[in-house]
């Protein structure tokens, strides 16, 4: 069966190669462009713009629906061409930027493509995951802690929001600690016995021919956004207690 997580992945359509030649054939450049275009050169030292046209939101909903179909695609080439000096510097004020227009217009679609995109961005890559924590407050790591109540509470959104909580903070004590401010980590670790005791999850995955990528409906699955040979350790990770 298909795993995202999968290390032997082939590429003989040479698409793979093309796009970390081409960084991601410059969608991000462009979407960071769009989004920044006349704002001062330095957006570190700039109140960022968080308020977005229509038309700049589909662009930036069909940049990151790429994104992730990409992710999806070859993971490790994702993470290391985003992950990139210059690059992740951009990705990472894109994402919060996009974080703070949602939270002022009410945008799902894009919401998820975000919160997904910042996942597989973060997951297994420690590096990726200090990017999330860095910056200026609030990190892009404290925005997604900082979503409204219904993504902690309502089924249908903590199974987009959660998973890519689990990625960003795995493993990593100071995104961990960062995520204690603002929620129990014993959510995550329920989220995921949950998930792990639920018959009929995507773990044997036997109705998917071999070879075939997974339903586009599952794409939200935990199975298909953190490796599950690390549920059990993740889920121990998020129940230990962190001494102060």
């Amino acid at each position: 069966s298909y795993s995202i997580f999968d290390n032997n992945r082939q590429d003989p359509t040479g698409l793979t190669a093309a796009l970390q030649a081409t960084d991601l054939a410059g969608v991000l450049h462009m979407l960071y462009c769009v989004l920044f275009h006349g704002t001062i050169s330095d957006p570190s030292t700039a109140s960022p713009k968080e308020s977005y046209t229509q038309n700049t939101t589909q662009v930036a909903i069909q940049s990151l629906r790429f994104f992730n179909s990409f992710a999806a695609l070859d993971l490790p080439a994702f993470q290391s061409i985003v992950g990139a000096e210059g690059l992740s510097l951009a990705f990472r004020h894109m994402a919060s930027s996009l974080l703070g227009h949602c939270s002022q217009v009410s945008c799902e679609s894009l919401l998820h493509e975000v919160i997904v995109c910042v996942g597989y961005f973060t997951v297994n890559h420690p590096d990726n995951q200090v990017i999330v924590q860095s910056g200026r407050h609030p990190t892009v790591l404290q925005k997604l802690c900082q979503l409204p109540f219904q993504y902690f509470s309502d089924p249908r959104l903590i199974k987009v929001l959660f998973p890519s909580l689990i990625a960003a903070c795995y493993n990593n004590r100071q995104n961990k600690v960062i995520l204690e401010q603002e929620m129990s980590c014993v959510l995550l670790a329920t989220f995921i016995q949950d998930f792990a005791q639920t018959p009929g999850q995507p773990d044997n995955q036997s109705y998917q021919p071999k070879g075939k990528y997974p339903d586009p409906q599952d794409y939200l699955e935990l199975a298909n956004r953190f490796p599950q040979q690390a549920w059990e350790e993740a889920r121990q990770f998020f129940l230990k207690k962190e001494k102060k």
